[in-house]
């Protein structure tokens, strides 16, 4: 990430953080032949996660962030054990049972737009101390109309992880980082789209990867649908030459 920031600066950061390391997570769950992630997701992330999916219009995420368990139609499933349990309250445990754990900040996240959402929600549960169970509740009662448009999950067209777009965000960000352009894949994933097709990489219409590749992007694997869903280790590297 030091590298990263380097070329991003202090905003926007936390996209490729984010993006790299869930693909890092699934890539070496699959390695070591795991058949689901358990991550530490607790009630003020949760909360916290619905508001900034409110703010953005993420129907998508909206829909799917507050379940407890997430992909169970794909090779391997997420869940979130501690959906209901106050961040407090896990440093509380973790301090009278002496067990080690982290209690700093990410140095990166000042500008983090999630620490904005933070801000909101402990100001909000200050004057109602039960505001974050009440959001999550919130979340988890939301319905979408049956005619709103959902993305379909799929395969990246360059190194065959899940993704609901023809290229993945990561080899979007990997390729905007490699050319020198670390913002290209920033935003709205059509808008990407259409810097990467100015660049002359991915084709407008279909958003499909044409000939050139660079050294960063992954090499595709000759079967790229069954590296994403049957949790072979034959799993593609991605790299970023600094």
């Amino acid at each position: 990430m030091d590298d990263i920031v380097k070329q991003i600066g202090l905003k926007n950061n936390c996209t490729f953080c984010g993006v790299f390391r869930r693909q890092a997570l699934d890539r070496g769950a699959l390695l070591v032949k795991a058949d689901k992630i358990c991550t530490g997701h607790n009630a003020d992330d949760i909360a916290e996660t619905v508001l900034m999916n409110v703010l953005r219009g993420d129907i998508a995420r909206l829909r799917r962030c507050t379940a407890i368990t997430t992909g169970t139609d794909g090779a391997l499933p997420r869940c979130k054990p501690f959906k209901y349990t106050y961040e407090k309250e896990i440093v509380m445990y973790a301090y009278f049972k002496k067990l080690d754990y982290f209690s700093t900040e990410c140095i990166y996240s000042p500008n983090a737009y999630r620490g904005y959402a933070r801000t909101y929600l402990k100001d909000l549960e200050k004057i109602r101390p039960s505001s974050i169970i009440d959001i999550i509740h919130s979340g988890e009662s939301l319905s979408i109309k049956k005619d709103v448009k959902m993305p379909t999950q799929g395969t990246c067209s360059r190194c065959g992880y899940i993704s609901s777009h023809p290229i993945c965000k990561a080899c979007m960000l990997l390729e905007g980082l490699n050319k020198g352009l670390p913002k290209l894949a920033i935003g709205k994933p059509h808008k990407a789209r259409q810097r990467l097709a100015a660049l002359g990489t991915v084709s407008p219409g279909n958003s499909s990867a044409t000939a050139s590749s660079s050294a960063a992007t992954a090499d595709s694997p000759s079967d790229s649908s069954s590296t994403a869903k049957t949790g072979t280790s034959d799993i593609p590297e991605q790299k970023v030459d600094f």
